[in-house]
C-alpha cells in the first residue's frame, strides 16, 4: 500500500494500521447492519497485498485524533481495474465534505497506479450514496439483483480516471465457468451469446463442447479445450471462423510426459485437423507478434484468446478467456475464472482493462509460447 498520507483543515486520510482495527470495526457496526467486514477482514486488508484501506481521521484543537469513515479499494492483479468495494463514514459526520474528500483521495491514488476504471456497486436505496457518487462521475452499467444479505438490490457503476481508455460501454454477456476445466466452452458461449441474443446460456451446453473440444489429457486433472477444437464447436453452431496460431504443432503436448498420452493428444489433435480440412474454418499460421496481434484484437467480431494466469493468479495454467472489447491501448476481456475470494465478484471479472502490453505478454502459453486467437462472427 502505498503510504500517501492527505491532510486538510479538519482532517488526515492516511493507510490503515494494526491499532486502527478496533476503530474500523466500530466504523463499520455503526454504519452497516447487513454485509460487514468483519475483524479477520480489517486484519487482512491492513497487510500488504492487492488493496488499499484508508481510514479518515477528524482533527480537532487539543483532542486526538478520531478515526470517523474508511474506504476498502480492491484491485485486480495483472489488470488496470480497481473497485471500491466499501466506503463508510459515521452518520454524525456526514454532510460535513468528508466523503468527498475521501473519494478525492482514493481516486487520486487510484489513478496513479494507472488503473483506468474505478467500480463499485451501491445499494438502490442508498440516495445519498448514489449522488455522490453520480456527481463524481460514475456511471451505472447494471443492475444486480439479490445483491445484499436483505435481498437488496445493487447498481453497479463505473468512472472512466484515464482518457486513453474506451468510454463506459454496455456490458457483454458474461458467463461464469461451472468446472475447472471448461474456461474455453464458457468463453465460447459468451462471444455466441454476443451474436446471437436468443442464444441460450446452460451449463449442458458448456459440458457438451468441451466433450467436443477437449485434448483428453494436460498436465493434470481433466483436459482442457484446444483452439482446433473449439474452432470446430464453433463452426458447428453456425460460426463463421478463423482460427490464428504461431505453431502448426499439436498443442498442449509438452504438458505431458508419458508417451501413451502423447500419442492419444496427438491422435485427438490429427482427428481436429482432418475435421477442419472438410470445413470453412479459415487456419492461420502467422508470427502474431504485436502488431499483428494488434489488428486481430481490433476486429469488430467477438475473440477467443489462450492466455497464461500467470500474471492474474501466479498459476501457469492455459486459460481461455472472450475480448469483450479493444481501443487504441487496452484489451478489456471476460475472464470466465470460478472466483473464489469472498471480497471479489463479477465486477472484479467482467470487461476487465489490461494494457495490450501486459495482454501481449499474457497472451501466450507454455516454454514454445503458443499464441491461439479465435476471430467469432
Amino acid at each position: 500500500m502505498s503510504h500517501t498520507v492527505s491532510h486538510s483543515q479538519h482532517s488526515t486520510i492516511r493507510c490503515a494500521q494494526k491499532a486502527d482495527i478496533h476503530a474500523l470495526l466500530s466504523v463499520e457496526n455503526t454504519c452497516f447492519t447487513t454485509d460487514k467486514l468483519s475483524k479477520r477482514s480489517f486484519q487482512h486488508f491492513i497487510k500488504t497485498g492487492s488493496h488499499d484501506l484508508w481510514v479518515i481521521e477528524q482533527n480537532t484543537p487539543d483532542q486526538p485524533a478520531e478515526i470517523i469513515g474508511y474506504a476498502l479499494v480492491l484491485y485486480r492483479t495483472g489488470t488496470n481495474l480497481a473497485r471500491l468495494y466499501s466506503i463508510a463514514l459515521l452518520p454524525n459526520q456526514q454532510g460535513k465534505g468528508y466523503a468527498q474528500q475521501l473519494l478525492n483521495h482514493v481516486q487520486q491514488q487510484v489513478s496513479q497506479k494507472y488503473c483506468v476504471y474505478m467500480r463499485l456497486e451501491v445499494n438502490v436505496a442508498n440516495q445519498a450514496a448514489l449522488k455522490l457518487y453520480q456527481k463524481n462521475g460514475y456511471k451505472v452499467i447494471s443492475q444486480i439483483e439479490d445483491y445484499y444479505e436483505d435481498g437488496s438490490a445493487a447498481l453497479r457503476m463505473e468512472k472512466r480516471l484515464h482518457a486513453s481508455a474506451s468510454k463506459t460501454s454496455k456490458p457483454k454477456p458474461y458467463y461464469q465457468q461451472t468446472t475447472d476445466f471448461t474456461c474455453g466452452p464458457a468463453s465460447l458461449m459468451m462471444a455466441i451469446k454476443t451474436l446471437q441474443n436468443d442464444y441460450e446460456f446452460s451449463r449442458h451446453e458448456e459440458l457438451q463442447i468441451w466433450r467436443e473440444a477437449t485434448t483428453i489429457f494436460m498436465t493434470s486433472g481433466h483436459g482442457g479445450c484446444s483452439p482446433h477444437g473449439l474452432a470446430l464447436s464453433a463452426w458447428r453452431r453456425g460460426r463463421k471462423v478463423q482460427l490464428y496460431l504461431n505453431r502448426d504443432d499439436v498443442p498442449f503436448i509438452d504438458g505431458v510426459r508419458d508417451e501413451e498420452k502423447k500419442a492419444v493428444i496427438e491422435l485427438v489433435h490429427q482427428e481436429f485437423l482432418n475435421q477442419i480440412a472438410h470445413t470453412d474454418i479459415e487456419l492461420k499460421i502467422h508470427n502474431l507478434e504485436t502488431e499483428e496481434l494488434n489488428a486481430i484484437l481490433q476486429t469488430e467480431s467477438p475473440v477467443l484468446a489462450l492466455i497464461s494466469t500467470w500474471r492474474l493468479n501466479r498459476n501457469k495454467a492455459p486459460h481461455w478467456i472472450y475480448v469483450a472489447e479493444s481501443d487504441e491501448n487496452f484489451v478489456y476481456i471476460n475472464d470466465p475464472e470460478p472466483i473464489e475470494s469472498e471480497h471479489l465478484n463479477q465486477t472484479d471479472f467482467e470487461q476487465i482493462p489490461i494494457s495490450k502490453q501486459a495482454f501481449a505478454q499474457m497472451a501466450r502459453f507454455g516454454q514454445k509460447k503458443l499464441r491461439a486467437l479465435l476471430v467469432i462472427s
